[in-house]
């Protein structure tokens, strides 16, 4: 069946459903993998692994599994039976369809069958089993035969095949669940492992096949009914206790759902109460950023007001500019009212003289013909009104020029904007054009496509034939996905039978191992046995010559004599020969003893040498020392176990047979026990030592002091390993040993791990697993021996003791096979000393507790059986009959003494306890069995990711070493610290000295301060007397300017009504002169009167010229007057105005920029000899002082070069202000510059424009300086 994205499945593993969200072949791992989205935080990630993502859902809800590990649901939520389409198109099929399709049809029914039968494993069985498993597959084959029946007739296949699917998922019986809702409530596999059949080829046969193998199954179904009943009996029994046991999970589990539901209840109430305190944290989060505006707003408003500070410190200085100027102006205005005061006079004097003259006028009559000086001043009041009103003619006409040629610039600017349009207006045109264009060309397109009816029917057509091919692709993707899952099915158990077989190379390779232990032995033997050999061969030739004389001897009568002393005499050598090469090996062996003894003597006095060296503080309790010899304890103590657990396996073989025989009247049984037992006992305290060591490289510093501080109550846990190795020496160890012992050391080695690192992560759980499971493994043999020596002295039934012991065989077997599948599947790189850190394989942080739980139950289980065992013998040696054994309710009375005695208040009668504890193993057993086979790929991959990370990262370093830099950096500290401190003295006293130099001179400069202060205070009155008397000048010039305002106001209104009096007088005589001249032109050619009255009216015309004339030359007059008198004026303020600095005076102008560019150019010298060049102290000197005065001295330097370069700016600012025409405000005792210099001086930058011109790349700015010519230039460019 081909799973799709969207589609829901349950997933048995995780107890709950979810929803497909990926298919396919990932990369973290071979074949096809199907992504799911639970609907409970049960998954292992979010959709992504190993950095590439293949799904998207929220943390711990994805999950990724293989396609026999899902079953499908309906849209209902029920289970669909997983049918897979080639199949049901091969029922639907008839019998003249083609080859291919049958032959595809029978290899997805063997696929099916295949799936549905778990891998067969090869393993070894006792003979007591042989029977059974035989009648496991004859049963087995009988179900194929029956069920293939029934596939051909009966159309209930999917019922069988579920029936037979939970038959086979059971494991502990051949029995069928009768419904569905018993295999709900009743999936507990792995209580008994059966062998199960693999293919069975009669089941694809024809008809005739078929009946022969009813005729077969009938005849067998007979044979075996009776063996069936009987095994059917046991496992009716069996499964009542299970069910009894179960029972009493589910009121667990009910338990556990109450408590659920107030844990649900209350996760609730805390997603409220945290929605709440986001909403809270939300406020105050605004709260906060409203709080750092206002922040912000007033430290804004505290620059501005230092700002404003600053400004209104300038306006005081400037006030105090404005100040002298105004002083300095009222001096002026002073000098002026003088000078109006000077002409004021002279205009009294002109205006007597001007009186006398009208007066003098008036007296004579009016015959005066000339012009009199009063007239004269009105023609000049004229000429001055009529100037004024020519400027004011030129000034507005200087106001329309200049609006016209505004106007002419923004007529320019409409033009240029007019042209900007129609150029704009030509684009949009074209643009028109090309649409229409366009918009034609898409007509035509739309009339094609009209008419495209014939192409829209052949689409179709070739769309339902890609439809059909789309189909028959799909039906070959399902046999193709059909022969992937047996494809994947096959690598599985190829998988597992390479598992099997690397467990296998182990078990060879060690005993290769033991082998070439014994061959190097059996080879120095040999070299010995050559050696003395050759010994012989030499001792026989010297016989064999004196063989020879002794047969030339024969003769004498003292023959039988000699002979027999020359026996005794070569019995006598060779053993004084076997007596010299023993000596000769004993003395080499106590040479090599002695070099060693010497060797480990120097290394003693070495390492007791250079703890004379270290501080107290190294060798205190809980120190550097104490967490040496903690590192040094925990592989010393693994070392002697190994040495323990190779001893007693080289002494104690396994045994091949247990009967009553070996148990009562042989020790075989009991040793193999008592090895068993003691190597559980030895890798129970190799977990607990691997976890130290483990733990021990990888944490701080301080836990590797907290730990050391043990170090002395570990030491003395290792003398119960030395006893045992003492009796190993002596060759003491056997069964009769107490292990009380060394199960209180292992003991105390699991607790101080908990107590001193609690539930550490940094765990090698990959050396975890290996020493737990040989843990549980040797306590599973010691349980199984002791289980089979009790059922061996039972007499006659077993009774509740004899299933007892049936049932812990059976378990144990169990366990072990768990434990062995657990351990293959664990990386041999993983739980080598190079993994020691960081070889998690994703196991739960309490695995190691339920390591200890699981061997204190095992240990429990040992010495309950160990006592029951003893007591037993001890009965049946009482009772004297060592051939028969004893009944079954003695020995439940035995057990339950026994169990009673090991459990005390947790024993609930030997039966139910004992099979407790076996559950508490069975179920650790097979949830890291299946952790381990979960975890493989990951474990492979993750596996190849930390080599490389190993290879790069390189060796990490160690806490000891991290504690070794530490106290390295510490002695170097506490080196430069006392050199510091040395150093610190002499400065110090340097200091002294300089501070009594320095008081000296502060003593000085306080009388020096005292006599400047009241030379200060007596400046200070006189300058505040000078000041009230400028301020009464100040007030008395004002209020004289006020008057002498008042007065010129009056004189101007006065002149101004005299100006207007003549105004009109004007404007009078020139209406005479027009009246006059009309009548002249209307009198022409009359009679005589008339032209009498025309000779009148001729001659007053030529007064009148003449009278034009004459004002004409006093016009004239008049100018030249008034050019002369201004011409006074302007040479009267030139020589009031300064003198010009005249080229004379540029050489001494010079000689002053000459000196200041020398000063200049000295004061460089000066700071680049300072400061580039500085001078090194001889420190070859003894006195200390020489170096502190000399940076006295380098800083009285500094100091002085600032000043000088101060002063020289200072000077070179004076110079710049007397240079700088009208930039100098006058002043008696400094050089002060006027508002304007003063500004021009402080003035700064300032940005007229900001051009931004459209650029993708990056912003840059760019700064332009302008003049004004090339600002308008600017201006004008960008906007006209």
């Amino acid at each position: 069946m081909s799973y799709k994205v969207g589609q829901r499945v349950e997933v048995p593993v995780k107890e709950c459903q979810g929803v497909i969200a990926y298919v396919g072949f990932p990369s973290f791992a071979s074949g096809k993998w199907i992504g799911v989205i639970l609907d409970e935080p049960k998954g292992k990630n979010n959709g992504t692994v190993k950095g590439k993502m293949y799904f998207n859902c929220a943390e711990n809800y994805g999950m990724f599994a293989r396609q026999a590990q899902l079953i499908l649901l309906d849209e209902a939520g029920n289970r669909t039976e997983p049918v897979s389409p080639s199949s049901a198109g091969s029922n639907a099929t008839t019998p003249d369809d083609s080859g291919p399709a049958r032959a595809r049809s029978r290899l997805n029914s063997i696929s099916t069958r295949r799936r549905n039968e778990p891998t067969a494993v090869r393993r070894k069985t006792s003979p007591a089993n042989i029977t059974r498993q035989q009648a496991d597959k004859l049963s087995g084959s009988r179900l194929s035969l029956t069920g293939s029946r029934t596939l051909l007739s009966a159309p209930s296949t999917e019922s069988l095949s579920g029936s037979l699917h939970e038959r086979r998922d059971g494991g502990e019986s051949l029995i069928p669940a009768p419904t569905s809702t018993k295999r709900a409530s009743f999936i507990e596999t792995g209580f008994v492992e059966t062998l199960k059949p693999q293919f069975v080829p009669g089941q694809a046969m024809a008809g005739s096949a078929v009946v022969a193998a009813n005729l077969m199954e009938e005849k067998l179904s007979h044979m075996q009914l009776a063996q069936e009943n009987d095994n059917l009996k046991s496992q009716v029994h069996d499964l009542t206790e299970k069910v009894e046991t179960l029972r009493v999970k589910r009121m667990q589990d009910k338990e556990r759902m109450k408590d659920f539901e107030k844990t649900k209840l209350q996760i609730e109430q805390l997603i409220e109460f945290k929605t709440k305190v986001m909403e809270s944290q939300a406020s105050l989060q605004r709260d906060l950023q409203r709080a750092r505006q206002e922040a912000r707003e007033a430290h804004a408003a505290r620059e501005q007001f230092q700002e404003e500070m600053a400004d209104l410190a300038e306006t005081v200085e400037m006030a105090t500019l404005d100040k002298e100027m105004a002083e300095e102006k009222a001096e002026t205005l002073q000098i002026e009212l003088e000078q109006l005061k000077d002409k004021l006079e002279e205009q009294t004097l002109d205006l007597e003289i001007l009186r006398t003259e009208m007066s003098e006028r008036a007296a004579g009559g009016g015959s005066a013909t000339g012009a009199s000086s009063y007239e004269i001043k009105q023609l000049e009041q004229q000429n001055s009104r009529l100037r004024e009103t020519l400027v004011r003619m030129r000034d507005l006409s200087a106001h329309e020029k200049h609006e016209f040629q505004k106007l002419q610039k923004d007529m320019d600017q409409k033009k240029s904007e007019i042209m900007e349009l129609g150029r704009t207006k030509e684009k949009l045109s074209a643009r028109v054009e090309e649409m229409e264009h366009q918009i034609a060309d898409l007509q035509e397109q739309v009339d094609a496509a009209l008419g495209a009816e014939e192409m829209v029917e052949m689409l179709g057509e070739k769309k339902m034939a890609l439809e059909e091919k789309v189909a028959e692709l799909q039906e070959a993707v399902s046999d193709l996905e059909a022969l992937q899952d047996m494809s994947d099915q096959l690598a599985e158990s190829s998988k597992e039978l390479e598992l099997e077989l690397r467990e296998e190379l182990d078990l060879a390779l060690g005993a290769a191992r033991d082998a070439q232990r014994h061959r190097d032995a059996a080879l120095e033997t040999l070299a010995d046995r050559e050696l003395t050999i050759v010994k012989f061969r030499e001792l026989t030739h010297q016989m064999q010559e004196q063989y020879l004389q002794l047969q030339q001897r024969v003769q004498s009568t003292e023959s039988t004599k000699t002979n027999v002393r020359g026996a005794d005499q070569q019995l006598a050598e060779i053993l004084d020969f076997q007596k010299t090469f023993a000596e000769t090996r004993a003395q080499t062996k106590a040479v090599d003893l002695e070099l060693r003894r010497l060797d480990a003597d120097e290394a003693r006095n070495h390492v007791c040498h250079l703890l004379s060296f270290m501080p107290p503080a190294f060798l205190a309790r809980g120190g550097d020392h104490d967490a040496i010899l903690m590192l040094l304890l925990i592989p010393r103590m693994t070392q002697k176990t190994e040495i323990l657990i190779s001893q007693v396996r080289e002494k104690y073989r396994s045994i091949e047979k247990i009967d009553r025989a070996s148990v009562i009247r042989g020790h075989s049984v009991a040793q193999y026990s008592f090895r068993s037992r003691l190597c559980s006992h030895m890798y129970s305290l190799q977990t607990a030592l691997s976890c130290f060591e483990s733990v021990l490289n990888s944490c701080s510093p301080e836990m590797l002091l907290k730990a050391g501080n043990a170090y002395p109550e570990m030491a003395a846990q290792e003398k119960s390993l030395d006893s045992l190795i003492e009796l190993a020496k002596r060759d003491q160890l056997d069964e009769n040993l107490p292990m009380e012992a060394i199960e209180k050391c292992c003991a105390y080695f699991a607790t101080m791990f908990s107590v001193l690192f609690g539930e550490s992560t940094a765990v090698n759980q990959a050396r975890l697993i290996v020493n737990g499971t040989r843990t549980l493994g040797s306590a599973c043999d010691a349980i199984s021996t002791d289980a089979t020596a009790i059922k061996a002295l039972i007499q006659g039934e077993g009774g509740d003791i004899g299933l007892l012991c049936q049932h812990v065989e059976t378990t144990c077997e169990v366990i072990q096979q768990h434990l062995k599948s657990a351990r293959r599947r664990v990386p041999r790189d993983h739980a080598g000393p190079a993994f020691s850190v960081g070889a998690n394989l994703g196991l739960d942080k309490d695995c190691n507790e339920q390591f200890s739980t699981s061997y204190q139950h095992a240990v429990k289980i040992v010495k309950t059986l160990q006592y029951l065992l003893k007591s037993a013998l001890q009965a049946i040696t009482e009772n004297g009959d060592l051939d028969t054994g004893l009944p079954a309710d003695k020995l439940k009375e035995m057990a339950a003494t026994s169990s009673e005695k090991v459990y005390d208040t947790e024993d609930l009668g030997p039966v139910a306890t004992i099979k407790a504890s076996l559950t508490v193993i069975q179920q650790l057993a097979a949830n890291l069995a299946q952790k381990m086979a979960e975890c493989e790929n990951e474990l492979a991959i993750s596996g190849q990711t930390q080599n490389q990370q190993q290879s790069l990262e390189g060796e990490q370093l160690t806490p000891i070493l991290i504690r070794a830099n530490a106290a390295r950096k510490e002695s170097e500290e506490t080196k430069i610290l006392s050199r510091k401190l040395e150093t610190r003295d002499s400065d110090i006293r340097e200091a002294r000295l300089a501070l009594r130099e320095k008081q000296e001179e502060l003593s000085e400069m306080t009388l020096r301060k005292e006599l400047a202060e009241k030379r200060f205070i007596t400046q200070q009155h006189e300058h505040e007397m000078n000041v009230e008397q400028l301020k009464r000048k100040l007030e008395e010039a004002q209020n004289q300017l006020k008057r002498k305002e008042k007065e010129f106001e009056e004189t101007m209104d006065h002149l101004q009504t005299d100006i207007d009096s003549l105004e009109t007088e004007k404007g009078q005589l020139k209406e005479k002169l027009k009246s006059i001249g009309k009548k002249t032109l209307s009198t022409v050619g009359a009679d005589s009167i008339a032209g009498s009255t025309s000779l009148t009216s001729a001659m007053d015309n030529k007064y009148y010229v003449q009278e034009i004339n004459a004002l004409r030359e006093a016009l004239s007059n008049e100018h030249l007057q008034k050019k002369k008198i201004m011409c006074a004026v302007l040479r009267q303020k030139l020589d009031s105005l300064e003198p010009l600095s005249s080229p004379t005076s540029l050489k001494a102008l010079d000689s002053t920029i000459q000196e200041l560019r020398k000063k200049t150019t000295d004061l460089v010298k000066d700071v680049q000899k300072t400061l580039v060049y500085p001078t090194v102290p001889d420190l070859r000197r003894k006195l200390p002082e020489t170096s502190y005065h000399y940076l006295l001295e380098r800083r009285r330097n500094i100091m002085q070069l600032k000043e000088r370069a101060d002063e020289l700016a200072a000077q070179v600012r004076r110079e710049a202000i007397k240079r700088t025409p009208g930039g100098r405000a006058e002043a008696n005792f400094a050089v002060y510059p006027n508002r304007e210099m003063a500004a021009a001086m402080r003035e700064r930058k300032l940005l007229a424009a900001e051009i931004k011109i459209p650029y993708n790349g990056p912003e840059r700015s760019f700064s332009v300086n302008v003049g004004t010519q090339e600002l308008r230039k600017i201006h004008t460019l960008l906007y006209y």
